[in-house]
């Protein structure tokens, strides 16, 4: 479909349980989109060397299972949540490739993956488009 692209992210949806304080992440991983990084720009802008910046765009017929909206994804039982995908910002994560068997840490998971693995990006930005090219923008830095 259009401007959309070979390559293959991992989202991890983050669910936070306030009562146990237990972090868990939920893996999707999403093929056949495109992931446009922007560092260049971002540094020349802003004068600063960790502006890393990505616009990731995924087509709605890409995705292998159903997207919730944020606050409706985190009011499902857990036992549901590895069954759906939502972009949470500040909360959830993508990485670069196929990251599905990744073995993530008890806590602080997504600053974790930012230090020890390449194209780490928190989701900061959703736009969904529903008309002619029906899909999701996603921004990460």
């Amino acid at each position: 479909m259009g401007f959309f692209d070979n390559k293959t992210v991992t989202l991890f949806n983050r669910s936070f349980n306030a009562e146990t304080e237990d972090e868990t992440y939920y893996p999707t991983l999403l093929e056949g989109v495109d992931l446009v990084e922007t560092k260049g720009a971002n540094v020349s802008k802003s004068g600063m060397d960790s502006a890393d910046a990505v616009k990731l765009y995924v087509d709605f017929g890409n995705i292998a299972k159903p997207y919730l909206p944020p606050k409706e994804w985190e009011n499902m039982p857990g036992k549901c949540k590895q069954h759906f995908l939502t972009f949470n910002p500040a909360q959830d994560f993508f990485i670069k490739g196929d990251h599905t068997d990744l073995e993530l840490p008890e806590s602080e998971a997504y600053g974790w993956a930012h230090d020890n693995l390449d194209s780490v990006y928190k989701v900061t930005t959703v736009d969904k488009y529903e008309d002619v090219m029906p899909h999701f923008e996603v921004g990460g830095v």
